[in-house]
Parts: C-alpha cells; structure tokens; sequence
C-alpha cells in the first residue's frame, strides 16, 4: 500500500506512539491534540527515545519530517487528502461521540475512521459517523512502537474493502494484525484484564509493597516477558481500570468487576508508568 496521510487525534500514550509508528514507516501524519503547542510535548518524547536508543537520530529525523500538528478538529478534517483517521481519546462514550460527529462532515467519502478503543463497542461508536461501513476498530497495544499485536475489530456495519484496506495497512507497518468479532473487550483483553485483577487482589491482600513476588512467579510459571502488575503500570492502571469496567457493565460478568485496589490507587494518582508510581516506583 502507498505512503497515506494520516489523521490521528489525541496526543497520550497511544497517540504519540501510533503516530511515531505511522511516520517512521514514511505517512505522512497530522496528530491532533486539544491544547495549544503539544508539539513541543511530542517531539520531547521523540527526543527521550532516541537518548533511551529506541530511536536512531535518522529515525528521528523522518519521524519530525512526516509528523505535523494541530489543536482544532477542522483543521484535521478539513485536509482533503485524508486518507484514515484514528481516534485515540479517552474510554468516554460522550467524549467519542463528540468528536466522531464533529469530523463527519469534513471527510471525503474514502477515507476509513478508526477508534483505538479496548472494550467499548465498534458497531456503536461506528454509528456517530456518517459512514459506518467505514469505521472499524485498530486496538493497538501499548507501547506502540514495540508491540506487534493489533486487533482489526469489524463493526456489524463495517464492510470488507474497510477491512481488507486496514489489514494492508497494518502489514505496512510491519504489524501482525487479527480480524476479531466486535464483542466486549475483543480477544486480548476479555482474557488479559480478569489475570490483571486477581493479580491485584492478592497484591492487596498479601503481598502489599512486594509486586515481584507475583511477577516473578507468573514471569517463570508462564514463560512471560513481563509479569501483570508491570504489565499494569506500563498500561496504565487507569486504563486497566476502565476496560474492566466497560466489560463488566455490558456482560455482567462478575469476574470482570475491577478490584477496589485498583480504584484506590487512581484515586491516589498511581496510575503507573506514566505518573511515576503504580505497583512499581520509576
């Protein structure tokens, strides 16, 4: 597939990382963020990752040279030559919907929308836009650069030249990518976010201030590069927290209910990694 121009909003986590993947790999790329001048946030964190030696400086360089900035949803939208748009926001359903209506009317009738959503709905989120069997789901995984996983979530409105052009997206960008029925929380994270939990209910309850007791335990048992509660901190407990309880209210499920630790540590700003704290200090 040629070198697309794409439009990705919000600048966390997710979005830094899928628009360094994006223009690393030669697309062009317009990275939407709500204030004023995140760019300088970005190219800092590209600069991080060259010291930390995940990027060469001739990898840093393409990545400035095909990564453009803006604040305003109709600056995004109104770039002719969009060819694909991935909304990276928070797990909020009034928030996605909100910005999935506003950029409808600015797209050209091609151009394919994705959510990277963990666990809300494709078929719903696909219907705040005025082409559904457009938009479908591109779960990727966090950290973007070095995880290979992607799950191509189909809509029940998605049609299957969306699909067939998003997988050839996807090996574009050297990804391994799976089509997955639009059920809560895919594949990965039905199974992954109940381990998740029990982790930090035993955490709680015996092993309080010793997160490597049962990494290390899962790391051996398992044969896993990483155990849970690292695992949690690198996503974000915050993150964690809220794909549980999206799953959890559209099954029911008790096994999806997210722990009370979890709750208390957002509460007190743990929420891993990214604030410094979590299971783990960094």
């Amino acid at each position: 597939m040629k070198n697309k121009t794409i439009g990705i909003i919000g600048n966390g986590l997710m979005g830094k990382g899928i628009a360094q993947v994006f223009a690393n790999n030669g697309h062009k790329v317009l990275l939407f963020g709500r204030r004023a001048g995140f760019g300088v946030e970005v190219e800092n964190y590209l600069r991080h990752e060259q010291k930390q030696e995940r990027l060469s400086k001739e990898e840093f360089e393409s990545i400035m040279n095909n990564l453009s900035f803006c604040s305003i949803v109709e600056d995004l939208c109104s770039i002719s030559s969009l060819d694909v748009v991935i909304e990276t926001v928070a797990e909020d359903r009034e928030v996605k919907r909100n910005i999935f209506s506003s950029i409808s009317n600015y797209l050209n009738d091609s151009a394919i929308v994705a959510t990277n959503t963990s666990s809300m709905s494709v078929t719903e989120l696909g219907s705040f836009v005025n082409k559904p069997e457009r938009f479908l789901g591109l779960h990727f995984f966090s950290p973007v650069p070095m995880m290979d996983l992607v799950e191509v979530v189909k809509g029940l409105r998605t049609d299957d030249y969306t699909v067939e052009k998003a997988l050839e997206l996807m090996e574009g960008i050297s990804k391994t990518a799976f089509v997955v029925v639009d059920s809560p929380g895919f594949v990965l994270n039905r199974m992954l976010v109940p381990m998740i939990n029990e982790a930090v209910l035993l955490y709680w309850e015996y092993y309080r201030g010793r997160p490597e007791v049962i990494d290390e335990i899962m790391k051996k048992g398992m044969n896993l590069k990483v155990g849970p509660l690292k695992l949690a901190d690198l996503v974000g407990i915050d993150v964690i927290y809220h794909s549980m309880k999206s799953i959890y209210d559209l099954t029911l499920d008790p096994k999806y209910r997210p722990c009370n630790g979890l709750k208390q540590m957002i509460s007190a700003g743990f929420t891993g990694k990214k604030a410094g704290k979590g299971f783990y200090e960094y």
